[in-house]
């Protein structure tokens, strides 16, 4: 359950060093931006949540209401569960007009490190495992990463990461604005209303067994 939230587009071929975009204290939400070696502007949000790892679990699991929360997802459904770690998902972005939605397949997987309990959500687009559908155009390329590492006193730090290639003609300059602007709205209210969400009663009661939680 992956976040294909971002239209990007290849601005250079070198990797640059991140820089800082949003620091909102009283939300505690950083986002930083950069441009990554594969010539994409690539994003980083980290903030810190009171939670259950297994509620990122079932947040992300909880398809239907993820347009809620995510930012410009007017659709998401599952395609194929290969596991309960591990799956295929299909979502339309929503663009302001005069853009075209997007559409994007992306296959999922869920690990946790044995040692420190860090849980990462992993996301790759598949714009090949369906038939595309002529109202949206495909992205041929998503690549994003949310990380929940335990911290002490059950806090957990919450680190999002991605890129992309929105296809089509979104090379153009009239619509350079929108891309410019998206890499760090996204993941700033992405995560603003991920952290209220995730505190809700039916993801912190969700259990797992292939989660394991701190020992408090």
């Amino acid at each position: 359950a992956l976040l294909p939230l971002l239209l990007w587009l290849p601005w250079a071929s070198a990797a640059s060093e991140w820089e800082l975009k949003v620091a909102d204290k009283e939300a505690g939400i950083q986002v930083f931006s950069r441009v990554n070696e594969q010539g994409y502007p690539e994003f980083r949000g980290v903030t810190r949540v009171q939670s259950r790892l297994s509620a990122f679990v079932a947040l992300f699991k909880d398809l239907d209401r993820m347009p809620e929360w995510a930012y410009r997802i007017r659709k998401a459904e599952r395609l194929k569960v290969i596991s309960e770690t591990e799956s295929y998902a299909y979502t339309v972005n929503s663009l302001p007009l005069p853009l075209y939605d997007r559409d994007v397949i992306v296959h999922s997987t869920i690990t946790q490190d044995a040692a420190t309990l860090q849980v990462t959500f992993r996301g790759s687009g598949a714009p090949d495992f369906a038939p595309r559908n002529e109202r949206y155009v495909r992205m041929p390329v998503v690549e994003s990463t949310w990380t929940f590492t335990p911290l002490a006193d059950g806090m957990v730090e919450v680190a999002f990461q991605g890129y992309g290639d929105p296809g089509g003609t979104l090379s153009s300059g009239l619509l350079a604005w929108f891309v410019r602007l998206s890499i760090s709205e996204a993941p700033y209210h992405t995560m603003l209303h991920m952290k209220k969400f995730v505190s809700r009663p039916e993801y912190q009661s969700a259990r797992y067994p292939f989660i394991r939680e701190p020992v408090q």
